[in-house]
């Protein structure tokens, strides 16, 4: 006879983590298993986690699949350390997408943050719009539970409130999916709008507004890099003939100068991978109305925005060419003084953050060159 309970889907749960975590900590495969069977036990509900990229099936263009997975209510269960910002650029792309797409379905609670180490630098203060990200977020602190270890008492009280809030996220979202308006239905499964309808003028205002902002922050970041330059150039000039501890006091100095100009560009560089994670999720969405509707009106418009698109991604590059300049030449000094490394810190976050945002944007370029060929050729 067949079991028709437990023969039904199970919930999604995708959990992001950094390897240099887990092999220290090794916390990836308990946590795991913890969750799939609290779920089940406390909750009756059947749960999957996936521990990593390749066996949840996203592929090359997991950005786009991430839509799919929101609208079966999928959980996106981030493990939280400062490697999780700094040293993994996957773990903070898909952070920032998921949160992108999730934000504007009105889904967010289908983002449970589990903060392992680092809790006193998440804070809504953070230079580090990713952080913030976490900071307004429903985490949960499982930091006593992975040094206790599991099978310890204080691992299943913590598993049992995670699988507590996981359930809790999933009936909400699938509640909130339930009562989305049909308008959104539309969106969500590929309908077709009204030509050039109110659907996709909302979208090419928002998108306005997205390209105004991305604007403002390239140019906040080159002026804060012409200022880093201009301030290395007087320190280059005067060492010449100095004595090596006014050479080591001028460049002290310049720590104290260069770090608000360091932190400008870490606050401005986050800020506009965040942004770029929001432009990748508004013009996905954009590009398939525009596929659906499309007259030769709407073909002209999005070329010239295509042009437009190009024109600022080609001024992304040449500003990363002059941060890796600026980076390369100065990490001799980096490396025999303490307060420089310190100062400049936040300039190699933000520069990270920039190229991050880059790479996405090249992606979207590809997508959306490929839309017009395709438009082009029918």
């Amino acid at each position: 006879m067949p079991d028709f309970m437990s023969d039904q889907p199970a919930v999604q749960c995708f959990l992001s983590f950094t390897h240099e975590d887990d092999s220290f900590l090794g916390f990836v495969t308990p946590l795991k298993n913890s969750l799939e069977k609290f779920c089940a036990s406390a909750h009756g509900r059947k749960i999957e986690v996936f521990v990593d990229r390749e066996s949840i099936g996203w592929g090359e263009d997991w950005r786009t699949k991430i839509q799919d997975g929101l609208n079966a209510a999928m959980v996106f269960i981030p493990v939280i350390s400062m490697n999780y910002f700094y040293e993994s650029s996957a773990c903070r792309e898909e952070l920032t997408a998921f949160y992108a797409k999730a934000n504007e379905l009105g889904l967010t609670q289908l983002i449970l943050p589990l903060i392992v180490l680092g809790h006193e630098l998440v804070t809504g203060q953070s230079d580090d719009a990713n952080i913030r990200i976490i900071e307004k977020l429903q985490y949960v602190d499982i930091k006593e539970a992975v040094l206790s270890g599991a099978g310890t008492a204080a691992w299943r009280r913590t598993m049992d409130v995670v699988a507590e809030r996981l359930i809790k996220a999933i009936r909400s979202a699938e509640a909130a999916l339930e009562k989305l308006k049909k308008c959104d239905r539309l969106l969500l499964d590929g309908g077709t709008p009204e030509k050039d309808g109110p659907r996709l003028r909302e979208y090419n205002e928002n998108l306005t507004e997205i390209g105004e902002l991305l604007e403002r922050q390239f140019d906040a970041i080159g002026r804060s890099l012409d200022e880093l330059a201009e301030e290395m150039r007087q320190v280059t000039g005067e060492m010449a003939g100095l004595t090596p501890e006014a050479i080591k006091a001028r460049v002290v100095r310049a720590a104290d100068t260069i770090k608000p100009m360091a932190v400008n560009i870490q606050q401005v560089g986050t800020a506009f991978e965040a942004t770029v994670a929001e432009t990748d999720s508004t013009i996905r969405s954009y590009m398939r109305l525009m596929d659906s509707c499309m007259t030769p009106e709407l073909l002209d418009r999005a070329r010239r925005e295509y042009d437009e698109f190009v024109e600022m991604l080609n001024g992304l590059v040449e500003l990363e060419v002059r941060i890796t300049e600026f980076l390369t030449r100065i990490r001799p000094l980096e490396a025999i003084n303490a307060p420089l490394r310190a100062a400049i810190r936040p300039l190699r976050v933000g520069a990270q953050s920039i190229q991050l945002g880059m790479r996405t944007m090249r992606e979207l370029s590809r997508i959306i060159s490929n839309l017009l060929c395709g438009c082009g050729s029918r």
